[in-house]
């Protein structure tokens, strides 16, 4: 009689186990997806980061966030790259500058990036700020140079914004902008 107990108890917990499993894995999928997850692993040097994502109204990434933007939605997550850069935390082979970011980071901000759909409609923006600082025909986001520049080279998701335009010309400045000038 013990025999045949044993044998109809194997399926519910190898069912309650399978359970149990997919509800992990699919709770750390969803806590994956949150900018908690980045500092709760690699505290240094993710916690600047995810600060300012949640707390400093002075940063782009804060403005992201406002909006409903995760950090995934721009950092796209590869696993190649995540275990590349696990390694290189658990290894402690990366820089940090003064502030405790990133000192090279190596992601930039492009149009292709910034413009994908759903996030930024590029004509808008240039149609946004067009006579700059009541200026004719000033407008950052119709440079003379081009495509030379890129949206990184202005705008700092997790750093200042920096009015790169004033390494040569002197417009107004943003809030809270860094100016060369």
């Amino acid at each position: 009689m013990e025999g045949k107990r044993r044998t109809k108890r194997w399926p519910v917990v190898v069912g309650v186990v399978v359970v149990v499993v997919a509800c992990a894995g699919a709770g750390f999928w969803a806590w994956h997806e949150q900018p908690s997850f980045c500092n709760a692993i690699c505290h240094e040097p993710m916690d600047n980061y995810v600060d300012g994502y949640f707390e400093d109204a002075t940063l782009m990434a804060n403005a992201h966030e406002q909006a409903g933007t995760t950090c995934l939605d721009c950092h796209e997550a590869k696993l190649s790259e995540q275990v590349a850069e696990g390694l290189s935390w658990v290894r402690g082979d990366f820089s940090v500058d003064e502030a405790g970011n990133l000192s090279t980071v190596g992601v930039r901000a492009d149009a292709k990036m910034c413009t994908r759909a759903g996030c930024h409609d590029f004509d808008e923006v240039a149609a946004a700020t067009e006579n700059w600082g009541g200026e004719p025909g000033v407008n950052p986001h119709a440079s003379h140079q081009g495509t030379a520049i890129d949206c990184s080279n202005c705008h700092g998701a997790h750093e200042t914004s920096y009015m790169y335009c004033n390494a040569c010309h002197d417009y107004e400045v943003p809030d809270g902008w860094e100016s060369p000038r």
